[in-house]
Order: C-alpha cells, then sequence, then structure tokens
C-alpha cells in the first residue's frame, strides 16, 4: 500500500506512516501500537507469514527486496534536507512565520483527524513557534508568535481533553488564555476561556464555567466571540437546573448573531475550524443544554439542525467528533420522547466508529444513553436492554490512553 492506503486502512494520519517510514527505529505509542496488532490480526495467513518472513530479512542498513524501500530513501531524504541544521540557524525569516500560520489553519480545520494526532502536531507547531521567540525581539514578530502559541496551545488543551486528561486539558487552556493576552488577541483570549467553561462545565462545575463567562465577556469583541460564550454559558445554566436563564441567554445570543452578520471575526474567518463557532455547533450547544434539562423535544429540533449543516458541508471538512456527539444526542431526547428506535437509528453510525476515533466527549455522552436505558420506561424492554449492551461494550471497549 501507498502511506495513504495504509493509513486510510488503519484510520489515522498519513504523515503518521510518513514518520514511521522516515524513521524506522520509532516506538508507536500504545495506542497506535494495539491498532496495528489487530490491523495484523485481520490479515490473511499468507499475509501474516510474508509479514514476519519480511520483518526477519530486514537488514540493518533498510535494504531489503521491498517495495517500500524506496519511499523509505526518499522519506529519509526528505526528513534531512527539510531538517538541515544550516537551515534552522538563519534569522527568522518572515516567511517561517507565515508557514507556522498556514500549519496552525490546517491542523484547525482537520476536523477528521484522531485526536492524539491533532495533539502531536499542535505539539509540533508550538515547539517551532516557541523556538522563534527565541530568535527575535520584534514586537510585531512576537506577537504573531504568542498567537500561534496560544492557537496551538488551545488545541493541544482540547483533543488532551478528548483523550481524557482532563487536569493537563485546563493547565493547557490557562496557557493558552496567558499567551493570547501577551498577544493583546482578544478574540483568541475570549476564545479560550470559552475552552475553560466548557471544561468546568463537563467536570460539572457550572459555577466556576459562569466565573469564566463574567471574565470571558469583559474581554470578548462583539459578535461571534460574544455569541460563541452564550451558548457555552446555556449549557452551564442547564447544568444548574434553570431554564429561564437558558431562555435569556440563548435570546441575549441572538442580538450577538446579528452583530456577527456585520462585524466578522478575524480568529474565525481566517483561521477557522476549531476556532470558528457558527451555526451547527450553536445548534448542538443548545441540544445540550435542553438535554440536561430533560426537554427531549427541544433538544431533538437544535441536534437536527446542526446535524444538517454538518451534512451540508464537503466530505473532508466534516468534524467527525462533533457530528458524532450530536447523533448521540439526537439519541438521548428521542429517548427523553420514549421514542426507543429513533435512538437506536441516531446511534447506528456512532456505535461502529474504530477505537482510535473514540475520545472522552463521546463516551461521556453514549454514558448518559447507558443511564437513561437503566431508567423507565426502559428498563424492562428486551430491545432497549440489548441496546444499552452495546452502548455498554463499546465503552468498555474504549478508554482514553497516556500521552507519551
Amino acid at each position: 500500500m501507498t502511506n495513504e492506503g495504509f493509513a486510510g486502512w488503519l484510520g489515522i494520519a498519513t504523515r503518521t506512516v510518513a514518520y514511521w517510514h522516515s524513521r524506522p527505529d520509532t516506538v508507536p505509542g500504545n495506542a497506535n501500537q494495539e491498532l496495528l496488532e489487530a490491523a495484523l490480526g485481520h490479515v490473511s495467513d499468507s499475509v501474516r507469514s510474508r509479514f514476519f518472513e519480511t520483518l526477519g530479512g530486514v537488514q540493518s542498513d533498510g535494504i531489503a527486496g521491498s517495495d517500500g524501500i524506496v519511499l523509505d530513501g526518499v522519506s529519509a531524504a526528505v526528513d534531512s534536507v527539510a531538517n538541515d541544521s544550516l537551515l534552522m540557524s538563519l534569522a527568522v525569516p518572515h516567511d517561517s512565520i507565515e508557514s507556522l500560520q498556514e500549519d496552525v489553519r490546517l491542523l484547525a480545520r482537520s476536523g477528521g483527524m484522531a485526536a492524539f494526532d491533532v495533539f502531536s502536531g499542535a505539539r509540533r507547531l508550538r515547539d517551532e513557534a516557541r523556538a522563534l521567540v527565541e530568535r527575535t525581539r520584534r514586537p510585531v514578530e512576537l506577537a504573531d508568535l504568542y498567537v500561534i502559541i496560544g492557537q496551538s496551545a488551545s488545541l493541544m488543551a482540547s483533543t488532551a481533553f478528548d483523550l481524557g486528561h482532563w487536569n493537563e486539558s485546563a493547565a493547557l487552556a490557562r496557557a493558552s488564555t496567558q499567551y493570547a493576552d501577551l498577544a493583546g488577541h482578544a478574540s483568541l483570549k475570549a476564545w479560550t476561556y470559552g475552552l475553560q467553561m466548557t471544561l468546568a462545565n463537563w467536570r460539572n462545575e457550572p459555577d466556576s464555567a459562569l466565573s469564566y463567562f463574567a471574565r470571558a465577556m469583559r474581554a470578548a469583541p462583539e459578535g461571534e466571540p460574544r455569541l460563541r460564550l452564550r451558548y457555552i454559558a446555556s449549557r452551564s445554566h442547564a447544568l444548574l437546573a434553570d431554564s429561564d436563564s437558558v431562555t435569556t441567554v440563548l435570546v441575549a445570543a441572538q442580538r450577538d448573531r446579528e452583530a456577527a452578520a456585520e462585524r466578522p471575526d478575524e480568529l474565525a474567518t481566517s483561521t477557522g475550524g476549531e476556532f470558528a463557532f457558527g451555526e451547527a455547533r450553536a445548534a448542538a450547544c443548545a441540544a445540550a443544554a435542553w438535554l440536561d434539562l430533560r426537554n427531549g423535544e427541544q433538544a431533538a429540533r437544535y441536534a437536527r439542525e446542526a446535524l444538517q449543516v454538518y451534512e451540508a458541508l464537503p466530505s473532508p471538512r466534516r468534524p467527525y467528533s462533533q457530528i458524532s456527539g450530536t447523533q448521540i444526542d439526537v439519541a438521548a431526547a428521542h429517548l427523553h420522547m420514549h421514542d426507543k428506535d429513533g435512538a437506536a437509528k441516531a446511534l447506528c453510525t456512532v456505535l461502529d466508529l474504530p477505537p482510535q476515533k473514540r475520545n472522552v466527549s463521546l463516551t461521556g455522552r453514549l454514558a448518559r444513553i447507558g443511564r437513561l436505558l437503566s431508567e423507565s420506561p426502559w428498563d424492562r424492554d428486551a430491545d432497549a436492554h440489548q441496546l444499552a449492551e452495546r452502548t455498554s461494550a463499546w465503552l468498555s471497549e474504549t478508554s482514553a490512553r497516556p500521552l507519551t
């Protein structure tokens, strides 16, 4: 297979496979080791035998009778040239910062990538930007680099949460707020506060989330930054069982939506992806809030709105995690409406997700499905019991791996 074909078969990023080719002594992390082990278990006996024969015949200089050797040689040469110490010793050129900015944009928009791949890419960008900070004292360049570091730390925080590292995620989110403040970037600062609100909500600490909300609103520009913060706050109010405040904050968000149409946010438009909010995420936030209030009708309405927006996107730009999370919320809404079949239909694609695409956000939502299925009227329903068993098996097979 090509790098692209093998990566697609495994369900991981192409650059991960290319990295293995260029560095044959690399030991993959635990999650990828398990993925490769599972893949080897699914091939035919003849392929498995050929694999072990080839493994035993590889020489230390990397020369063996295999088509992959050409790819290895090209990858090694590219790595040697791209990371030449001579290039690294030069003064900071303007296009270095522009290149990092473009890399952040691409990573932020990579909705189909597994969480650990995003985390690794963001960490690399952060390290490269941090190295450039040591080589310049120009205020304009420093501000740009602080923004890159802040954005990278934000992506690391978001994906660390997905991987089950909540304390580390909170620390990274705080650091990203500090870098946004150093850069004087109000939109990024508001975004990082919103991330801290989201983490507090997931920890079931709505009072802390609303405290971040108050600070964020003092920094947030009008338009989309405030719109996003209000929708996250709607979830905080819902966790406090305050339906009146949920309604109030969503009405206020409508005014922010009108302001956003007249005043586009630079972070959302120039970087976009994870740093954009948009109609789909707004609707998904509202759905989550109404679910916390056990209002199935309202939750289903907003969740379907979100899915319609996501499905209108080109296939490569559809964020699988947000779509899967919203589908789980649709299922929960149907259970609140006593519609077991609708819930089972909504869960079909989620329950078939490969392990490397399962994250904490999805497991938390699916755990709610398990709790609902254990309650009346489903606790004595045979079909509901079967769905509960599938849900339980999915959760038992899915656990966050420590970062390596």
